[in-house]
């Protein structure tokens, strides 16, 4: 059986380079590098499935926010008009504001983890999204929400977002 392709969308090469060795670390997926969302784009391309037939290779996406020509956000509006929500979703991030958990929820993401990323954590949730526990599964994607909750009434209540974006 193939493994499940994940696509690593980080402008920080050393970064992406750590974050796919830990992915491919537990021997259970395939990980490739798009350092640009332009270049993630084109490589969600190469990786469709026969004729659109068939899903596309490429089963998660891990997605950086701040990235230059396109932020990850953009990214994450551009693959959901194209893919729908086919394509999972896990955000990983130093950067965490009102504005990105709401674009964020809206973009149907299964998950948000700030950086630096605990390597358990994110196999674990990899794990998770691929288990054929479809209730765990949604256990991810609800944790997720209200964790977007929480980060919204906080920010109704006037309390600062953290960290500040430079």
């Amino acid at each position: 059986m193939e493994k499940p392709l994940i696509l690593v969308v980080e402008d920080e090469t050393e970064y992406a380079q750590k974050i796919a060795k830990t992915v491919t670390s537990s021997d259970k997926y395939e990980a490739i590098i798009a350092n640009s969302a332009i270049e993630a784009l084109e490589t969600l391309k190469k990786n469709k499935g026969l004729f659109g037939v068939f899903p596309n290779r490429v089963r998660c996406i891990l997605l950086d926010i701040k990235m230059p020509e396109m932020d990850g956000l953009q990214f994450l509006e551009n693959i959901r008009k194209d893919y729908e929500d086919s394509i999972e979703v896990i955000i990983i991030t130093a950067y965490e504001d009102y504005e990105k958990w709401d674009r964020a929820i809206g973009g149907y993401v299964a998950s948000y983890i700030k950086k630096p990323f605990d390597r358990q954590d994110l196999l674990d949730k990899l794990d998770t999204l691929f288990s054929k526990n479809e209730r765990a599964k949604g256990r991810i994607y609800a944790d997720t929400v209200v964790k977007a909750v929480e980060r919204i009434q906080e920010h109704k209540k006037g309390e600062p977002d953290s960290p500040k974006q430079p």
